[in-house]
């Protein structure tokens, strides 16, 4: 397929309303992508598994610190991804699903930014790997909620964030299934390669 399974899915499903026709042009599709899956989603975890990798022993953090409100409000809003995206899908609300989602990783993207885990590696560390385990612990809720909508790459994120295969339904969005600590880690990799206009008019 010319741009991806989970490229299509999600652009089809991000910008048509559940049993309406919808407009599709090359160039949408290039900017949605590289914008919501590629810069953000794909950034936020290749960035925040480079740091875990690098500065974690190649593991999940051994040992993190008491979170802080803004951790602790980052959190509540993973939780309650499932909530929102089960009233979104009760009413067929495609678009609103897939909205709580890009709204959550631009929240962590933003977090991430503000807390500059990089500076923390030299000034605090404990703080450091407090920051990147709540970003994995986002990740896994927003990976979980993906899957419907990007199956293969929802996936690999998962792997990345070492959740069992075994601990990736909805009723494992809860406290109870946490990213374990000082679980090893693999050397992370891009999940969504950019697309070009130059490549993706090509037949």
């Amino acid at each position: 397929m010319q741009y991806g399974v989970d490229q299509t899915r999600f652009f089809l499903m991000s910008e048509n309303n559940f049993g309406s026709d919808g407009d599709f042009s090359h160039e949408k599709m290039v900017q949605k992508c590289n914008t919501n899956l590629a810069n953000e989603l794909g950034n936020l975890c290749q960035r925040t598994l480079t740091l875990v990798f690098k500065n974690c022993d190649k593991a999940t953090p051994a040992e993190i610190g008491p979170f802080t409100d803004e951790d602790e409000a980052l959190l509540a809003k993973a939780r309650e991804l499932r909530h929102i995206c089960g009233e979104a899908i009760s009413t067929q609300a495609i678009q609103k699903y897939i909205s709580a989602l890009i709204s959550m990783i631009w929240d962590a993207n933003k977090y991430i930014d503000t807390m500059e885990p990089w500076v923390l590696r030299k000034t605090d560390p404990e703080r450091m790997t407090t920051v990147l385990y709540v970003i994995m612990e986002v990740l896994r809720y927003s990976a979980i909620m993906y899957q419907p909508l990007i199956p293969d790459s929802a996936n690999k994120i998962l792997d990345l964030l070492t959740v069992p295969e075994n601990e990736r339904t909805f009723d494992h969005l809860t406290d109870d299934f946490k990213i374990k600590l000082g679980s090893p880690i693999t050397k992370p990799v891009g999940i969504f390669p950019r697309l070009e206009m130059a490549e993706a008019v090509v037949a």
